[in-house]
């Protein structure tokens, strides 16, 4: 004991000499511009004054009838910043802004002028309303709460100005009516927005000189943020924004683990898709099955129904088998985000291992981008890959409107693969010789990625938008349906998502939020599962001439409805409340076969095989979900926050009578609560303790798809209608430091878990054909760390790193047989950007991976044994900065190297090659904005 007592008094002193006596409130030097040239863009300087506690400045500015854009400015030496008014916003009348900056806990400051008095500048020869050079007064003294029966403490330090909402969302409200008349209206219109308190024309105040010191306007309060905001905002260095989702909430009140990745970040990894992107979070691997798709495994475990993928939001979960049409391309993206952990207390069902959003790029302008190269293809020729990206922002007055299409055609990689479940028939048949390989594996696709929206300000009646998106894929398998290579496979997805939102402030502490939300998937398998001219047997009857086939046709549809608002309690509790309504229902279900149920040829061709339950229509064809959530976050003290949550959702699920067979449905209430608490040690530091519960119902197919079984198609699981929804509770404790070192800074996290599954749903396979799935009761038990460190010398010189370890174990076995080893349980990434020179960047990315064996759940397992080693893929880049203000030009290789990456197959007996991922490839994009 008094070890420990003596421990923890050193570490006290340690983090108080830490601490300097008195910090220097930041300020800047700054002279804005007289005037702007039309079209012009315009730069601005500033040096920053004792700004050890800022981390990056931001200028926020806006033209007539535009929300508040931002910009970095960049540092060009020493403490002088720059950022460049783009010439697109230099336009008559004219455009305000502020310039604030970012403190390590996450606090905007502001250094010159503010949202409520931004300075102006005229476009056309007129001259500015203000200019002056801004420090923040000290901070106030301390204000004393109303009495409660506890000690007083100071009041909360005042919030940085509020953030502009998503351009998509951003209210621009009508002009003040009593605001001074001293410019032209169009002029006014810049000023519509501000509070009441707030005169239109901030008053003027005489210049003493071409660099004075001023006070800053009081700043005003902040409006609601998003919740899965500050989540990314903790994570990421380079990106402090999210799509606002639920309220407002500085970095110490974060209650989760989160990682974003912006625009830039994005392409210093020189990333194409966003499978790229999420194999180098912390915690996370992406592997490809022998159909092709990619599968995200989050803390050693992985299950498609159980990673929530979202678009701007909407949910991309697939109702019928959990599977995310995810793999879009990043050149029209603003960032993704990723919460690793429970998040069904906020999203529901499906937020059970973790959620990713994919948020595309909404901002004013245009943008687009061509991209050509590819992979060394067979005979020595390239596998060529071509696509092309297009996005664009405008406002015009109270309307907002964007849109992106991305066009994707890929001849992707083509490997052989020596041996698959045929081996023996096609050799006996003479449809290869034995030296021949089995086939090749093949990559082709083709996506078409469309979407556009809009929004209207209603005035004091709100905010009006809506979006719609279609996204189509057309490729073939990787390998095949199971165990047996079938080239001339073709997989079809078609995805329609629709929004229409309304927002509404009632005050400065009230948001509503309504949306209706509607999407319908469409989904056409078609697999050759044999080779052509294939036999099973004597006689024309038994010659398959283009192979044994079968085709899956699906859709699905769903309709949403949510409504949910955030309510100021007062400055220090906020609380959010809402309800959601979701029926999800099966449109189309046709299964049908080449093939009789004894492996001779159907005259008619494709046709739906004996036996085959209808699933259209029945009890287990339609799914309600009706959720209620609330949600409270209190800043007990200033250094300490608390959030509660919880969630309650009725789930429709069949019902099933002796004999299994199911005779009505029934609703399954579950409850998923959450709690967070946030201690900021000091400015730089921030210790988390969390808990969550979440909660996934079985997927449609999981429940009822039940294939006739024949020699031929095997390897499918029996849907099982009494698969109750399985559980997870999550105990974390994270940390963040960040440290600066002259013009370097440090920022190291670190976080570890343990999560108990209740019920999961897991197909092991225990007959060697059809695979049985139930819910294991004893459940599995998931434990590990994760650590990542970022050192940034400057804005274009940075390196980081992360690591994490898991161990899963599934409690139903003997302790000798309990670890699941089937994804990688250590993982390492790092990577570093450098400048050459003024205008070229080099960026490496490496990626690790630790071995993976089979796992040992049954005696069939323990049978199919396979080990994939360890892997370690490096991706080099070339990367200009911008030319002309306007182009960029990269050149990037993927798995530099040609390591031989492979993945796991459902029979290693059967493909004991396993399944080959792909080889080399590099591509050249050039981008241009406007």
């Amino acid at each position: 004991m008094k070890t420990a007592h003596a421990r923890a008094t050193l570490l006290s002193l340690v983090l108080i000499m830490a601490v300097p006596g008195r910090a220097e409130e930041p300020g800047l030097l700054h002279s804005p511009p007289e005037r702007a040239e039309p079209r012009v863009a315009l730069p601005l300087d500033a040096t920053l004054v004792e700004g050890r506690r800022v981390l990056e400045l931001y200028v926020r500015y806006r033209g007539p009838g535009e929300p508040y854009a931002r910009r970095p400015m960049e540092r060009e030496y020493g403490d002088l910043y720059r950022a460049m008014i783009p010439a697109e916003h230099v336009v008559p009348p004219g455009f305000e802004y502020y310039i604030e900056g970012l403190t390590a806990d996450g606090e905007r400051v502001p250094l010159f002028q503010s949202a409520s008095r931004p300075a102006r500048v005229l476009v056309g020869g007129e001259t500015p309303a203000s200019a002056s050079v801004a420090r923040p007064p000290p901070s106030p003294p301390p204000e004393r709460r109303p009495a409660t029966g506890r000690t007083p403490r100071a009041a909360t330090p005042e919030r940085a100005p509020p953030p502009e909402r998503p351009r998509a969302e951003a209210q621009a409200a009508a002009p003040r009516s009593d605001a001074p008349r001293k410019v032209d209206d169009s002029m006014a219109a810049l000023t519509a927005d501000l509070p009441s308190d707030v005169p239109a024309e901030p008053t003027r105040a005489p210049r003493a000189a071409a660099s004075t010191v001023a006070t800053p306007a009081p700043r005003a309060a902040a409006p609601a943020r998003s919740e899965l905001e500050e989540d990314l905002a903790l994570y990421s260095a380079e990106d402090t924004l999210a799509l606002a989702t639920r309220h407002e909430a500085t970095v110490r009140t974060v209650p989760a683990i989160g990682a974003s990745f912006g625009r830039q970040q994005l392409r210093s990894l020189g990333a194409r898709t966003v499978a790229d992107v999420l194999d180098v979070v912390p915690g996370l691997s992406v592997s490809r099955d022998v159909q092709g798709f990619h599968r995200t495994a989050i803390r050693g475990l992985r299950n498609d129904a159980e990673v929530l993928f979202l678009l701007n939001g909407h949910r991309l979960n697939n109702f019928f088998d959990g599977k995310a049409l995810m793999n879009l391309p990043v050149e029209n993206l603003e960032r993704v985000e990723v919460i690793r952990g429970p998040g069904s207390a906020l999203h529901g069902a499906g937020a059970f291992l973790g959620v990713v959003n994919i948020v595309t790029d909404r901002t004013d302008g245009v943008r687009s981008a061509v991209s050509v190269g590819g992979f060394p293809g067979q005979e020595d020729r390239v596998a060529v890959t071509g696509n092309g990206h297009l996005s664009a922002g405008h406002t015009v007055g109270d309307l907002r409107l964007f849109a992106d299409v991305d066009v994707w055609s890929q001849a992707g990689d083509s490997t052989v693969i020596e041996n698959d479940g045929l081996d023996d028939e096609s050799i006996s048949q003479g449809l290869r010789d034995v030296a021949d390989p089995a086939g090749r594996t093949r990559d082709d696709r083709f996506l078409f990625n469309v979407g556009a929206g809009a929004s209207y300000a209603l005035g004091s009646a709100g905010r009006l938008g809506a979006s719609a998106r279609y996204l189509t894929e057309r490729r073939s398998a990787l390998l095949g349906l199971f165990d047996a290579v079938g080239e001339d496979s073709e997989l079809g997805w078609d995805v329609f998502l629709a929004d229409l939102t309304w927002e509404r402030s009632f005050g400065p502490d009230v948001t509503l939020r309504a949306r209706a939300a509607y999407d319908q998937q469409s989904t056409d398998r078609f697999f050759q599962i044999t080779p052509r001219n294939f036999t099973t047997g004597t006689g024309s009857s038994r010659l398959f001439a283009e192979g044994m086939q079968e085709q899956t046709r699906v859709s699905v549809r769903s309709l949403t409805g949510s409504l949910d608002a955030d309510v100021a309690l007062s400055a220090y509790n906020r609380l959010s409340l809402g309800a959601v309504v979701e029926q999800q229902t099966l449109g189309t279900y046709a299964y049908e076969t080449n093939y009789t149920l004894d492996a001779q040829v159907r005259p008619e061709g494709l046709t739906r095989p004996e036996g085959l339950v209808d699933l259209v229509g029945g009890p287990a064809s339609r799914r309600l979900n009706v959720g209620l959530f609330a949600q409270d976050q209190w800043t007990v003290v200033d250094a300490l926050t608390l959030t509660f949550g919880v969630r309650m959702d009725a789930t429709q699920l069949p019902t099933v009578d002796a004999s299994g067979v199911i005779n009505g449905t029934r609703f399954v209430p579950t409850l998923n609560p959450r709690v967070g608490l946030v201690f900021a040690a000091t400015d730089a530091l921030v210790l988390k303790a969390l808990y969550g519960r979440a909660f996934r119902a079985p997927t449609l197919q999981e429940l009822v798809e039940r294939i006739p079984d024949t020699e031929y198609n095997q390897g499918r699981f029996e849907g099982n209608p009494r698969l109750q929804p399985a559980t997870v509770d999550t105990f974390e404790l994270g940390a963040d430091l960040v440290q600066a070192a002259g013009d370097a800074r440090v920022r190291l996290r670190a976080n570890a878990y343990v999560a108990f599954f209740g019920s999961p749903i897991v197909p092991v396979d225990t007959s060697g054909n059809i695979v049985p799935l139930r819910n294991r009761e004893l459940g599995v038990r998931v434990y590990g760390v994760e650590g990542e460190a970022r050192l940034e010398a400057s804005k274009r010189a940075y390196a980081w790193l992360n690591a994490s370890i898991s161990r899963a174990e599934d409690l139903e076995l003997p302790a000798q047989s309990r670890l699941l080893t089937d994804t990688p349980q250590a993982r390492f990434n790092a990577g570093v950007s450098m400048p050459i020179g003024a205008y070229v960047n080099f960026d490496v990315v490496v990626r690790t991976g630790a071995e993976r064996r089979n796992n040992s759940r049954s005696v069939l397992e323990l049978i199919r044994r396979y080990k994939i080693p360890s892997y370690s893929l490096i991706t080099a880049q070339l990367r200009t900065e911008p030319i002309l203000d306007h182009f960029e030009v990269a050149l990037v290789a993927h798995n530099l190297f040609d390591n031989d990456l492979r993945d796991d197959v459902p029979r290693p007996d059967r493909v004991p090659g396993l399944l080959p991922r792909e080889g080399m490839s590099g591509f050249l994009t050039v981008r241009a904005q406007y």
